[in-house]
């Protein structure tokens, strides 16, 4: 009997079967397969010889590494692409094989109950900020950090009225503090303070003693969410991926920074914005599912949003650039008042 098809199904299909892709990136990562092909062009037969894997069942797999534009295939040779080499290849300085994982992990500890978290089951908002704490965690934001923002917001701080007379700056959250160190090495004479909760800051500080960096930065515990910033004393602050925590009183958390800030101390907010605006349909959806999953209101703050939220803050002057290169990234500043 002939079926009375309506519209395709293909697109639903294919979304089923390429879900084995991340899957296979990380297994290609795990095994350092960038590395091992790394600066040249190898034969099928022989890159399974020197791994121990079997060459009928490989090739599938490097030809989906070839999909992702991760690989470059002529013949039967394989080769990596710019795009591996730069991020893939774990001696490359912007690696991301830790941030991938991290990622990796965050979705699969959401994706074991879907349908319960869209019932109402508890979240396990303490698992994820002990997670934020843990040397790998840490490492895999900072090489995030890397390519998503840290260069943007340094260029906008470096960028502000008045930048080279700041002394004082504070990240709240901010973790691995190279957003922190991005601002300090375009001012000498700044110095950097991370608030961030007590495991995390402990973290740092040992990050920190690693990378030589320690005496330009400060490590303060503090839960944001409860505790309270010093008056009057920075000329910057700033964070990143850090106000999504206080969608339900964005206001107050602005009032609160503002507390810390000098009489026309500018405040400098990285996050992403433009969920309802057309571009990257899937990826944002996909994003805000998990963040709203994970327990948080919304993992997008628009610009009509933190404007209004800024300018009832007592806030001056706000300004917004785009993250080259990151769809849906912003970079907002503002000046406090006075």
């Amino acid at each position: 009997m002939k079926s009375p098809v309506k519209a395709g199904f293909a697109s639903v299909n294919d979304r089923i079967v390429e879900a084995i892709s991340p899957k296979a990136l990380m297994a290609a990562v795990d095994m350092r397969l960038f590395d091992v092909i790394e600066g040249r062009a190898v034969a099928l037969d022989e890159l399974a010889r020197e791994l121990g894997l079997v060459a009928l069942r490989l090739e599938p797999f490097l030809d989906v590494m070839a999909a992702l534009g991760l690989l470059s295939r002529e013949g039967e040779r394989y080769a990596n692409t710019p795009l591996a080499s730069e991020y893939l290849v774990t001696t490359a300085p912007l690696y991301q094989g830790d941030y991938l994982w991290m990622t990796m992990g965050f979705a699969m500890s959401i994706e074991k109950d879907i349908a319960g978290l869209l019932a109402g089951a508890e979240v396990d908002r303490a698992g994820t900020d002990l997670g934020w704490s843990m040397e790998k965690g840490m490492e895999g934001t900072a090489q995030s950090a890397r390519w998503s923002g840290m260069n943007a917001v340094a260029d906008v701080a470096a960028a502000l009225p008045g930048f080279d007379g700041f002394r004082t700056m504070c990240d709240i959250g901010g973790n691995h503090g190279l957003y922190t160190l991005g601002v300090l090495e375009r001012n000498a004479n700044m110095r950097g303070v991370i608030y961030d909760l007590p495991a995390v800051a402990e973290q740092a500080r040992l990050r920190w003693e690693k990378l030589g960096v320690g005496d330009r930065m400060e490590a303060v515990e503090l839960d944001f969410r409860e505790g309270t910033l010093p008056e009057g004393r920075y000329d910057l602050a700033l964070t990143s991926h850090v106000l999504y925590a206080f969608k339900d009183d964005l206001g107050g958390a602005l009032c609160r920074i503002a507390h810390a800030l000098k009489p026309g101390g500018w405040f400098i907010s990285h996050h992403y914005s433009g969920r309802c605006e057309p571009g990257c349909e899937l990826h944002k959806a996909s994003l805000e599912l998990l963040t709203r999953l994970a327990g948080y209101a919304s993992h997008f703050i628009d610009h009509d949003e933190i404007r209004a939220a800024l300018i009832d803050a007592g806030f001056e002057e706000p300004r917004f650039s785009a993250v080259p290169g990151r769809a849906a990234g912003l970079v907002t500043a503002a000046r406090k008042a006075g």
